[in-house]
């Protein structure tokens, strides 16, 4: 694959990342934090529930919004919880009255909140993940949501599992099946996951911007010479490589995460072209298998 100037490749993922919100329900998120799916959100949250607004400080004001509980996700059972609002550019944008699901952190600061009705397919789609007691029932659940759900729910179940080797490691044959038979002829997470399972995957349509997911499928997918490295040779091949957007290095990492079997860092997130200080972050990653802290 031919290198492209990280200016591009910027300008590619924002187009994409901006495209697949397109396709989710109404949300409300804190700040311009990273694209985070619901299933990430999830895992990094102290408590989520699906609630009902009852009360909040007033519009634009700093404070605790009450949350009635209808149904608890994670975290004990309790019938109300607080979620902080704030007066920030973080503002949360807590509504009285609507139903929504909630992710808070250890603190009541609220991590997201998506105004959702309880048969929104998002919703089911969550309600499945958090069902799943064990990693084979987390694929289940996801690769479940990809070729059953609608093109929200495909996406963001796809975006979560694309970055995930330990779980893309659980795939069977049917689920494998599953999983190209759910394939469209457009650019989408899916793309990247049926790559890194090694499998082929249809080209998108001609667009006015670069196929962003295509393209890093199109990366990781061919067998090459970084296959048969060790993991230090790869953290050395991560840590010599060229500034900003280099497909040797995001290669070199794919294969580092399926060696130690884990996420060091989102691979749907390299083609922002990571600054050399940050190259040098994700060797030490590699070598040390533990994930980069951000």
């Amino acid at each position: 694959m031919t290198p492209r100037p990280a200016r591009t490749i910027a300008r590619t993922f924002l187009a994409a990342a901006a495209l697949l919100l397109l396709a989710i329900p109404r949300s409300a998120q804190a700040c311009s934090r990273p694209y985070r799916t619901q299933f990430d959100l999830f895992d990094q949250a102290t408590r989520v529930a699906e609630v009902r607004v009852e009360q909040t400080p007033g519009r634009r004001e700093a404070g605790m919004a009450r949350l009635r509980v209808l149904r608890t996700l994670k975290g004990s059972s309790r019938a109300t919880l607080e979620g902080k609002e704030t007066n920030t550019s973080c503002h949360v944008g807590y509504r009285t009255g609507r139903r929504a699901v909630v992710f808070l952190g250890p603190h009541g600061e609220t991590l997201a909140y998506h105004e959702r009705r309880a048969s929104d397919p998002l919703v089911l789609a969550l309600r499945a993940f958090v069902a799943a007691k064990d990693p084979d029932a987390r694929v289940r659940a996801l690769v479940d949501a990809i070729a059953t759900g609608p093109a929200g729910v495909k996406d963001e179940a796809a975006w979560y599992l694309a970055n995930r080797p330990e779980l893309l490691a659980r795939i069977d044959l049917s689920a494998r099946e599953r999983l190209l038979a759910a394939a469209e002829p457009r650019d989408q997470p899916l793309l990247v996951v049926l790559a890194r399972l090694e499998l082929d995957f249809p080209a998108p349509p001609p667009s006015h911007y670069r196929n962003y997911y295509a393209d890093l499928a199109a990366l990781l997918r061919p067998r090459d010479e970084l296959d048969d490295l060790g993991v230090e040779a790869l953290a050395g091949q991560v840590e010599r490589g060229r500034e900003g957007y280099d497909p040797q290095r995001i290669r070199a990492m794919d294969r580092c995460e399926r060696q130690t079997g884990r996420m060091l860092y989102p691979v749907l997130r390299y083609g922002q072209g990571p600054s050399g200080h940050f190259w040098t972050e994700l060797a030490r990653s590699c070598r040390t298998g533990e994930p980069v802290k951000r």
